[in-house]
């Protein structure tokens, strides 16, 4: 029991210690100015639409950045195959998108050093206003 007691220690000590190395990078891209409004109601609310010029922006850096080659987006003009279809995706969600495009994730690469953290919002609001549609 007491072998048990000290690894559930060693655990909980790495995920803390995970979670301090990890916070500085989370706080930095929330600190950011975001190009749409946040959500203020519940949290399962909708954040307020992007405005057209965001939308524009968001689809050249979804073609430009070589989403449209393993995503599928019908906004985009997109068939990629590789990746997950991103029409009619109801559970993406902005903060989902922007960190799985910022730090990537299995074959999904990172592009947190490629693109600008607005960049990457941009992006994110993007995606999420014309995937659910």
């Amino acid at each position: 029991m007491a072998g048990q007691d000290r690894m559930m220690g060693r655990i909980g000590s790495m995920a803390l210690a995970a979670a301090l190395l990890l916070a500085p990078a989370a706080n930095a891209v929330a600190a950011q100015t975001s190009p749409v409004a946040p959500a203020t109601g519940p949290a399962d609310a909708k954040p307020a639409a992007p405005s057209e010029a965001v939308l524009k922006k968001g689809r050249e850096l979804f073609n430009n950045n070589g989403c449209s080659s393993c995503h599928a987006l019908a906004d985009a003009e997109a068939i990629g195959d590789i990746g997950p279809s991103l029409d009619k995706n109801d559970k993406l969600t902005t903060d989902f998108v922007i960190a799985r495009v910022s730090q990537g994730s299995g074959p999904m690469p990172a592009f947190g050093g490629q693109m600008s953290a607005d960049e990457i919002r941009t992006l994110a609001a993007y995606i999420t206003a014309v995937a659910q549609k």
